[in-house]
């Protein structure tokens, strides 16, 4: 179990609980996710979703640059030295559970944290993708095969989770770039006693 848990680590990103984030981690992908699928549904020229000029290997492509992207960030928000990175984030700050010998503590994050998990999940999450989308790619054939017994509603399905979490990487990609250009750089709130 331990190896387990460091091997998955990266995904306690998912535990972190704030109102916010779940626009970004489930609400925005799920609604991106069926828009998308509704619009391959209704094209009169199918797009093809697995094989050379198909939905994986264009994602598969994209996966490939951000996996690095993604590590690069980690490493520089862990090395990062600004005031305010280590204290607790302002406002609501996302929650953590964390278990520690048969004890659950739930700690408030600081931004260098949250920003460690997010980028740590998305490096992980790219990385996984881009194997699943290449196992797909190598295994098209086969697939095709199956597909042709599968009921259609089943195909939409899949290609619906497929897609959310490929949305699911884009909006957290994007959250994580606002805190990067927004959120670090603004000084922190102080209170100014304009009293003698």
């Amino acid at each position: 179990m331990i190896v387990f848990d460091k091997l998955l680590k990266p995904l306690d990103y998912i535990r972190i609980k704030h109102a916010e984030k779940a626009w970004f981690d489930v609400m925005l992908p799920i609604i991106l996710a069926v828009m998308c699928v509704a619009i391959l549904y209704i094209l009169p020229i199918p797009i093809a979703f697995v094989g050379n000029n198909s939905v994986i290997s264009l994602v598969n492509g994209i996966l490939q640059i951000l996996s690095g992207f993604y590590i690069a960030s980690m490493a520089a928000v862990a090395t990062f030295q600004k005031e305010g990175m280590d204290n607790q984030m302002e406002g609501v700050p996302p929650k953590l559970k964390l278990k520690k010998k048969n004890k659950e503590t739930i700690k408030s994050l600081t931004r260098r944290e949250f920003l460690t998990y997010l980028f740590g999940y998305l490096a992980f999450m790219s990385i996984f993708m881009y194997f699943l989308g290449g196992f797909i790619q190598l295994a098209s054939g086969n697939i095709s095969m199956l597909a042709a017994h599968i009921a259609p509603w089943f195909k939409y399905m899949l290609v619906a989770v497929y897609m959310f979490i490929v949305f699911n990487i884009l909006c957290t990609t994007i959250l994580g770039m606002h805190f990067m250009i927004d959120k670090i750089h603004r000084p922190a709130n102080r209170i100014i006693n304009n009293k003698k």
